[in-house]
């Protein structure tokens, strides 16, 4: 793994959290679905890069390390794979080969926070 391939992992995870707060912020059928969520997401990449999202009173906010009590973790073992699957290289069948989930279920009841984030992303291209 390369020095760049860490910055960029580090970004983009730190851009999603970001991005996903702004959205709670002014979207209000987002921020609806986010309503009487209490969830702290961790992110384990490669051996160094640890990130976690904290989900509470329609509020989302991202930190670099580790959570005390995450309720979902998801774990990729090789960088180049997170970088891949960050900026949409990966289809999106090939997710459950890439990452481990520590509770598919509540991962899969989240999985909104990631699509809205896509969507408003795609709009950043002018489309």
């Amino acid at each position: 793994m390369s020095v760049e391939e860490k910055v960029c992992v580090r970004v983009l995870s730190s851009m999603i959290s970001y991005a996903a707060g702004e959205i709670a912020k002014f979207d209000d059928d987002f921020k609806g679905k986010l309503a009487g969520l209490d969830e702290v997401l961790q992110w384990k990449i490669g051996d160094d890069i640890a990130t976690y999202t904290v989900i509470k009173d329609q509020v989302i906010q991202g930190f670099d390390g580790i959570a005390d009590n995450p309720t979902v973790t998801f774990e990729i073992e090789n960088v180049a794979d997170a970088l891949k699957m960050l900026t949409g290289q990966t289809d999106p069948l090939e997710f459950v080969n890439i990452v481990k989930v520590s509770d598919p279920d509540k991962a899969a009841k989240l999985t909104f926070i990631m699509e809205t984030v896509g969507e408003y992303a795609q709009g950043l291209g002018g489309g």
